[in-house]
């Protein structure tokens, strides 16, 4: 399903757009019984998923420094169950959306995102950022909520029109976007969030240069969410990677006018001639991740 005019000025402007109703509960059933068997196989059923600072944590999760107890997050989320995942992430509402704001050609990436989220009573310390450092590659951002997203349970906030603000260059060292709080520049912004609850079942999508944090969850129960990221297909990406994006919508395509009669293209470099060896899941599960630290 498309979005409409409307919608889709709206996510443009504002930079977000709440989307209820996008999967259906005997999908989201299954999800939430994949997040909770390999997160932790002791929560009790996705309606009453408590956390404590004791929770213990099965391979490939890895909790997060920055909140309080402990944010359990599942990354390498496609490649614990390609046939689940996968059906979620060519569900029709979400790919007619993500054909609304990015084309027809469309894929998911696995090296951005890619997780899954436990937040759980008394977790996460809200933090506003942006997921990726600048316009040049461009992402929108999928948070799927398995479970209610409420203020009491945690949800996230945004604030609005902030994917236009200026960008500051070099990250900090573990992370792949922008701390608010890390630079004077935006010193201003930082008490405009707003929070964006969401049913279950349902999609908030953003502009991925958008700040937002999740929330703290000042209620009796957790809930689940999947995060993951999308983006148009690259036509000036001759080679893509294709083992770290998934077409969900349309294919590869190249556009690039080196394909004008002229001199032959430069030769492909050996590092993007070179195709990926497959890795058994175990020994992909136990790679650290950018910061050192095993996921």
């Amino acid at each position: 399903m498309s979005l409409t005019a409307q919608q889709t000025r709206h996510f443009r402007d504002s930079g977000y757009l709440r989307l209820p109703g996008v999967v259906p509960e005997p999908l989201a059933a299954r999800l939430r019984r994949l997040v909770r068997d390999e997160v932790a196989p002791s929560l009790p059923a996705a309606t009453d998923t408590r956390l404590t600072t004791d929770t213990r944590l099965t391979t490939g999760t890895r909790v997060a420094t920055d909140a309080p107890g402990g944010l359990p997050k599942l990354y390498r989320l496609y490649e614990r169950d390609p046939e689940l995942v996968g059906e979620l992430i060519t569900t029709p509402r979400l790919v007619g959306a993500l054909r609304s704001l990015l084309g027809p050609h469309v894929v998911y990436v696995l090296n951005r995102h890619n997780q899954a989220a436990v937040n759980g009573p008394g977790t996460s310390q809200p933090r506003l950022h942006r997921d990726i450092l600048q316009w040049s590659r461009g992402l929108v951002t999928a948070v799927v909520y398995l479970e209610e997203s409420t203020v009491a349970s945690g949800c996230t906030h945004l604030v609005p029109g902030s994917q236009f603000l200026p960008f500051v260059g070099v990250p900090q060292p573990d992370g792949g976007g922008t701390w608010m709080d890390e630079h004077a520049e935006f010193a201003d912004l930082l008490d405009q969030a707003l929070p964006v609850p969401v049913p279950a079942g349902g999609v908030l999508l953003f502009d991925s240069l958008a700040f937002h944090t999740v929330s703290a969850n000042t209620s009796d129960r957790g809930r689940m969410s999947l995060v993951l990221g999308f983006r148009s297909a690259d036509e000036l990406d001759r080679y893509p990677d294709r083992g770290r994006q998934i077409v969900v919508s349309g294919g590869h395509l190249y556009r690039g006018n080196d394909r004008a009669p002229g001199p032959p293209p430069l030769p492909r470099t050996p590092d993007r001639d070179a195709v990926a060896p497959a890795v058994p899941r175990e020994e992909a599960l136990r790679r650290p991740d950018a910061s050192g630290v095993p996921r």
